[in-house]
């Protein structure tokens, strides 16, 4: 049986669409944690150099895609790795592993690098948080 993509705006519309039918019902919930928390769990690597990764992206080993895939392993992984994930064409094409000076590039202009991608960032423009994210980013491996 052949595995369905799931395109990247399909996704982030199912996402927007969960977040709104969920959020109005947890909000009062969210809103009284202990300590004036805002959400009663936060994701892994929220309090990180990845933090602003997290809403997209899971940090952990074998974590669940979300809007984008996981950032478990990047450095060093392959373009395009996570199976039925509906990555951009651009992306899907691009081929070879995903370098510190690649991540560096793409993270500096996603639509520079590596046009036709369905990445949403505009990019990050500061180069020591590139840095410290890519640093990161290495570390999350076996």
């Amino acid at each position: 049986m052949r595995q369905k993509r799931i395109r990247p705006a399909t996704a982030i519309a199912v996402a927007v669409l969960l977040l709104a039918s969920a959020g109005s019902a947890s909000t009062q919930a969210a809103q009284s944690t202990a300590g004036g928390e805002r959400y009663a769990a936060k994701p892994v690597g929220w309090d990180s150099p990845a933090g602003e990764c997290v809403v997209c992206h899971s940090l952990e080993k074998g974590g669940a895609a979300r809007v984008g895939p996981t950032l478990w392993g990047i450095v060093g992984a392959e373009k395009g790795r996570a199976k039925g994930y509906g990555y951009s064409l651009a992306l899907a094409k691009a081929g070879g592993k995903w370098t510190e000076k690649d991540l560096d590039e793409y993270l500096t202009s996603p639509s520079r690098f590596l046009p036709g991608t369905s990445k949403t960032i505009v990019g990050l423009p500061n180069a020591k948080e590139r840095a410290e994210l890519i640093d990161y980013l290495g570390k999350l491996k076996d």
